[in-house]
């Protein structure tokens, strides 16, 4: 065997080298890998957030003809109101009276709105008879996607008042929880009221009964 063949033992200096220098390297994907996790955890926050798109409307830009007050009940009439339409425009609750609606009060932030409002809206959807409106409003005060954002990504289409920063239509309308949802008839008065979350079988037999007509 010639010397060029033959393998020189590493001394105990250069071992240490070399493991120093794998345990730099190790140290460096670790930190490599934490920052890319960082990285894609911070992009999903934000595009979760979405909060780009038009805020609360200005103050003094929308009219309810009812003080804040407790939540409405089975057979009172729901105060006129108006504000910015999202998308432009104007939303005037007068334009709706006299035929059954479905009227939803919710924050785009709200995670119960958020599951809730599709499955509203493919309910609301099946029965031709009804309409389904809403208000958006507690705008920005926490966490989460723009009004606007928040419609373009469900697919919602139904029309959107835009609550000032005050919470005037809300507050109007007395909000307790979201989504807040009268069920009004054509003769503009409250039928039915629910908050949160509401069950299929249950949204259905509501949706029936508006469409019966008081």
């Amino acid at each position: 065997m010639s010397r060029e063949s033959k393998r020189t033992r590493p001394s105990k200096a250069e071992r240490r080298a070399a493991e120093r220098r794998r345990a730099q390297r190790r140290m460096l994907a670790f930190a490599l890998g934490g920052a890319a996790l960082v990285g894609i955890a911070v992009a999903v926050v934000v595009a979760g957030r979405d909060a780009s798109g038009p805020g609360p409307s200005a103050a003094g830009a929308v009219e309810i003809g009812r003080a804040s007050g407790a939540q409405l009940t089975a057979g009172e009439l729901v105060p006129s109101f108006s504000a910015p339409a999202l998308g432009g425009g104007r939303f005037e609750w007068s334009s709706y009276v006299g035929r059954p609606t479905v009227l939803a009060v919710w924050a785009p932030w709200c995670p119960h709105c958020q599951k809730e409002l599709p499955s509203l809206s493919a309910a609301v959807a099946a029965h031709p008879g009804l309409q389904l409106v809403s208000v958006a409003t507690a705008i920005g005060q926490e966490p989460g996607p723009s009004v606007q954002g928040y419609m373009a990504g469900e697919g919602l289409t139904f029309p959107v008042a835009i609550d000032d920063g005050a919470d005037t239509i809300g507050q109007g309308l007395g909000v307790t929880g979201f989504p807040l949802v009268y069920y009004v008839g054509s003769d503009g008065r409250v039928m039915d009221v629910t908050v949160g979350e509401v069950p299929p079988g249950q949204l259905e037999s509501l949706l029936t009964r508006l469409e019966g007509g008081p």
